[in-house]
């Protein structure tokens, strides 16, 4: 009877070291003087899911890459945020947006939304952050850049009337996008996709901010995109992609995943805004990416 006591009372010691070890904290990164765990990595997972769920086709060894590098991300653009901008007196947008992704993920309303992430071991005010954030640095680039876009609205005004006039059917299209540093392999982005898919490809290789969002840019109209790219995307059927398109900040890959024809009166006037938004939207993303990576460049990394 001792005995079995004795062998019983080593199991339970044995499975509770199991349990500690497999819940102890350990130091995995350290960026600047902000740390990332092992349980940051598994939180971060849990909200990558969140946000798009086919992310779970990835391998573990992909998905704990993905996270250290979407963390990375967010600990340096906060960091720059944070010098501008003071987070906790944005309570207003924070509510905002929290409303606009739990919408846009399906849910029907805050509480809905909040029992899910209780089910899920997500926190609340850490998933608020990291959207805040996001936003609050687009408005800091917006800030910082506004002056120095370009665009001449005389030569969109031209593109638009003389796209107008030379279409007999007009359409749209719905679009995801990869853009990826020169020095990174092509072959490797193009095997991922076909393993994994397109927009977990965006997520992993793509240095747009669109990446967070699989690389969704949603619709434009064919006429709003530059004659290069008319012609890339113009004979593709839905769930093809481009080759890869030089571009001063990298390469670009364009998926259709959607056509449409649009059937409506065609709104020159709104067309011509909609392109100039297009553009400065086009032009703030690319000095979002370019300010990014001289701030990577200059942060610290050390890996345990």
């Amino acid at each position: 009877m001792f005995i079995k006591k004795s062998v019983l009372t080593l199991i339970f010691l044995f499975c509770s070291y199991l349990i500690c070890v497999a819940t102890e904290i350990r130091i995995i990164s350290k960026i600047d003087n902000e740390i990332i765990t092992n349980v940051d990595l598994d939180n971060q997972i849990k909200y990558l899911f969140l946000i798009n769920k086919k992310l779970r086709n990835l391998s573990e060894l992909e998905l704990l890459e993905l996270s250290k590098n979407s963390i990375i991300k967010e600990i340096i653009k906060k960091k720059e945020v944070d010098k501008f901008i003071k987070i906790q007196k944005n309570i207003d947008l924070e509510a905002k947006l929290i409303k606009e992704q739990y919408l846009s993920l399906g849910f029907k309303n805050e509480t809905e939304y909040l029992n899910f992430l209780n089910q899920e071991g997500l926190k609340y005010d850490i998933i608020k952050e990291k959207i805040l954030v996001e936003k609050l640095w687009n408005v800091l680039i917006y800030e910082k850049f506004n002056k120095k876009v370009k665009i001449d609205k005389s030569e969109i005004a031209n593109k638009v009337n003389e796209y107008f006039k030379n279409q007999k059917k007009l359409y749209e299209v719905e679009l995801s996008e990869i853009l990826f540093d020169y020095d990174v392999d092509y072959d490797e982005i193009r095997n991922f996709i076909n393993m994994f898919g397109f927009e977990n490809a965006a997520t992993k290789f793509s240095i747009s901010d669109s990446a967070s969002n699989g690389g969704k840019i949603g619709w434009v109209s064919i006429g709003n995109l530059s004659k290069e790219v008319q012609k890339k995307i113009s004979f593709l059927s839905i769930g093809k992609y481009t080759d890869p398109i030089k571009l001063p900040e990298g390469n670009l890959i364009l998926m259709v995943n959607s056509k449409k024809e649009i059937k409506k009166t065609f709104d020159i006037d709104k067309e011509i805004k909609k392109q100039i938004l297009y553009e400065q939207n086009r032009q703030l993303n690319s000095y979002s990416m370019n300010y990014f990576k001289k701030l990577k460049k200059n942060t610290i990394f050390n890996d345990y």
